[in-house]
């Protein structure tokens, strides 16, 4: 193991370059800012309030967090009267927290300041406890519109301070920590990995997970999200639901969805994160803004280069992007404009034996020499969100991106090289209303609605080349596929005790294909019709600490590619999932929440794996598990958190020609899943936190006649330590350097892409 904080590559100098013009913005004016908190002891600041319920009565026993940019925390507790201070290292940016049972929790933003005024903060009374675990400091979504967190199912938020401090190489790593996800580490390059939720499997043989970013749909024609275009410094938060009773997407939407929002103007600042470590990584982001009057900019740029774990497995990547918004003076308009490029080149370190893995886990063998690949993506969307009244808002967002990924990959020595092309553009809009009536807003009813035109111009190309240079053309694909869809909603608590929702989805999909070898033909997209999806869930309050709910949906998946098209039909999958689930707290400051989540598919379409291009029905397949979630806050800044689920995911019915693997367990679906983590603040300024990963093991082939793999557990720990506007951290990822893999069959032996092992990493972060 080594750290390196050598001279960087030229993207990184790019990002720096930027990190110093955006250094010299000088935040002369910060009118956005909120005219906060507190009164100071030499060095510190006591931030003092009091928290009230509606009625303007103080709330004993509530707890007030306090957390810097970077996730350090500062925890005190609410006197008889509601009052609180809580003390912290100095002036700046903090985001508040404050939680009571039987309260909904309210986020706020503040800038520190000796000598302000004390705060007040009102809570609302909470009908149901909501099932939605939350890691870090967050508020709820910025968008007008009921979010992720408004929903009765499984849902978990990766707040903004915990993601930033994370050492991953690819964003869609940060993942990891949420309940009931699992990942797949290919480490083959542009092809890293891939996630599964709610039982399915992660070789991307089924588009299972939907990506959204600032609201606009980021996946490939085959599923693959572009989620690593975004580092971590820019993510403001991501929601993860899970399961099919969310209505407001449709295709891909089959397991759940993750959302992420990137960073929204607040005020002027700066900052700037750099980070060294083993395997020659170097990482520079700069993420900084101004607001001022009704006009704000949010600029970001990253970079980050390394030598990777393995032989043969270097990456640089950048990624800059801008935000330029206008709110009204009513506030009740606000437009703007998001932009974005990133760009990815790396090398591929190809599979090894179960022979080679062991012996040295970082080769890369000699045919795998060339393999490697570049992604380019560039994304612009306009956002325009109107508040109508008081009780009716409105969006529209537009949106125009491409995607362009070449990959060079062998996988065995007696294989042959493939240059593998995938060029496409995506155009789309999207709308959406929400209506609060007053009449009803004792019962807390809300309709929201919404439309959506989802337009794809692809085109995919395959070459057997030999060391990058093209020998035959094997794959000449030009096709489109426009998805077009809507959704209404209905939710209401009728009486203090219960919470309704119903809605449904429809989605049609049109669009033709073209195959240019070997010689040119035009077939048009399958007639599905209408794709029809109903959504329903409820919630019950047992007890002040003890609520129930239970949520039924319906997500539906077709072929990608070739296998959308065709005069034979190729049948939608449809997919029936419920859950059942209760929400607890205790104790104050211990939360728990269990469910068991079941998902029934007629007809599930899967990828072949036999270069064609093409997919299969392979019948009627169940997925059932458990998941179990707790958090408990204790005294002196103290928090712990665990996260486990069991799953299973079983080959029911495979149809005639293939009964003998009925019953059979679905390939690389790990048993399952099990997260857990500490945070402690023994004194100001000073974190240290720590948190693990494991999972059980895999079947890898659908006969389930192969020995089973991909059990893993790594521990992950970090230091910090923060002095008035700069932080200094310490992480170790795989502390106990733990060999963990990738294994899949080839249909004559298995793969290994062993997993990255221990390594250190320092970072700097700068607040201006």
């Amino acid at each position: 193991m080594s750290v390196l904080l050598s001279p960087i590559s030229v993207p990184s100098r790019l990002a720096l370059m930027a990190a110093v013009a955006l250094a010299s913005i000088t935040p002369s004016v910060a009118t956005a800012q909120p005219p906060l908190a507190a009164s100071s002891a030499p060095g510190q600041l006591a931030v003092r309030g009091q928290v009230v319920g509606a009625a303007g009565h103080g709330i004993a026993t509530a707890s007030v967090t306090l957390s810097d940019p970077n996730g350090r925390t500062e925890t005190g507790v609410t006197g008889a009267d509601g009052r609180f201070s809580v003390t912290v290292p100095g002036a700046g940016r903090y985001t508040v927290l404050v939680r009571a049972v039987g309260f909904t929790p309210v986020t706020v933003e503040l800038v520190a300041r000796a000598g302000s005024a004390d705060l007040r903060i009102a809570l609302q009374a909470q009908r149901q406890l909501a099932p939605v675990q939350v890691l870090g400091a967050t508020g709820h979504s910025s968008t007008l519109h009921p979010g992720a967190d408004a929903l009765l199912g499984a849902v978990s938020v990766l707040a903004g301070n915990q993601i930033a401090r994370e050492n991953v190489a690819f964003s869609q790593e940060l993942l990891r920590k949420v309940p009931g996800v699992y990942r797949a580490e290919f480490n083959q390059g542009i092809v890293s990995g891939d996630i599964g939720i709610r039982g399915f499997n992660t070789e991307s043989e089924i588009a299972s997970t939907k990506l959204l970013i600032d609201g606009i749909p980021s996946n490939l024609n085959s599923g693959v999200s572009e989620m690593n275009a975004i580092f971590p410094l820019e993510i403001a938060r991501m929601d993860v639901v899970r399961g099919t009773n969310d209505p407001r997407f449709g295709l891909f939407n089959l397991a759940g969805n993750v959302s992420i929002e990137t960073a929204q103007p607040r005020g002027t600042f700066v900052t700037s994160r750099l980070q060294g470590g083993s395997f020659g990584t170097q990482e520079a982001q700069v993420l900084g803004g101004v607001e001022r009057g009704g006009f704000s900019q949010t600029i970001f740029a990253g970079a980050r280069r390394s030598d990777g774990y393995r032989d043969n497995s270097a990456s640089d990547k950048w990624t800059a992007s801008g935000k330029w918004f206008y709110t009204s003076d009513s506030a009740r308009v606000r437009v703007g404009l998001i932009a974005r490029a990133h760009r990815l080149d790396t090398d591929a370190p190809g599979y090894l034996t179960e022979a080679q893995s062991r012996a040295t886990p970082t080769f890369s063998p000699v045919f795998s020499n060339s393999d490697g690949g570049s992604v380019e993506s560039d994304h612009a969307s306009v956002h325009l969100d109107v508040r109508q009244t008081s009780t009716l808002a409105w969006s529209l967002k537009a949106y125009s991106q491409r995607f362009d990924r070449i990959r060079f990959v062998r996988f065995t020595a007696a294989g042959a090289q493939q240059e593998r092309i995938e060029d496409e553009r995506q155009t789309g809009a999207i709308a959406n209303v929400t209506w609060r009536p007053v009449r009803f807003a004792a019962q807390q009813l809300v309709f929201t609605g919404g439309a959506d035109v989802q337009q794809q111009q692809n085109e995919q190309f395959r070459y057997r080349t030999t060391e990058r240079t093209r020998q035959l053309a094997l794959r000449d694909y030009d096709f489109s596929l426009d998805n077009s869809g809507a959704f209404v909603q209905a939710s209401a608590a009728p009486t203090s005790w219960l919470t309704l929702t119903a809605g449904v989805r429809a989605d049609r999909l049109d669009g033709e294909f073209v195959n240019n070898l070997p010689t040119v033909t035009t077939t048009p997209v399958l007639d599905y019709g209408t794709i029809t999806q109903p959504k329903v869930s409820a919630g019950v309050r047992l007890h002040e600490r003890l609520s129930a709910y239970a949520n039924y949906g319906r997500g539906f998946q077709i072929g990608s590619g070739i296998a959308a098209y065709g005069r034979t039909p190729l049948r939608a999958s449809v997919n029936n999932g419920g859950e059942l689930g209760i929400v607890s707290e205790p104790l104050r400051g211990w939360t728990l929440r269990a469910g068991y989540w079941e998902q029934r598919a007629s007809d599930e379409v899967r990828l072949r794996f036999d270069n064609s291009g093409d997919s299969e029905n392979v019948g009627r397949t169940k997925r059932t598990g458990v998941d179990v979630e707790s958090t408990l806050r204790l005294p002196r800044s103290v928090q712990l958190w665990v996260a486990a689920t069991s799953q299973r995911a079983v080959l029911v019915e495979p149809g005639r020609t293939n009964s003998a693997i009925a019953g059979n367990l679905l390939n690389h679906v790990p048993g399952w899943t099990a997260k857990y983590g500490a945070e402690w603040s023994p004194k100001v300024g000073l974190t240290l936190s720590g948190w693990a990963y494991a999972q059980g093991r895999y079947q890898i082939t659908p006969q389930n006649d192969r020995r089973t793999w991909g059990d893993m557990h790594t521990v992950n720990t970090d230091v910090s330590w923060r002095w008035r506007a700069a932080a200094v951290g310490v992480g170790v990822t795989n502390l106990l350097n733990r060999y963990m893999e990738y294994v899949w069959w080839d249909g004559a032996q298995t793969l290994h892409s062993p997993a990255s092992g221990r390594a250190l990493f320092l970072t700097l972060t700068l607040d201006r």
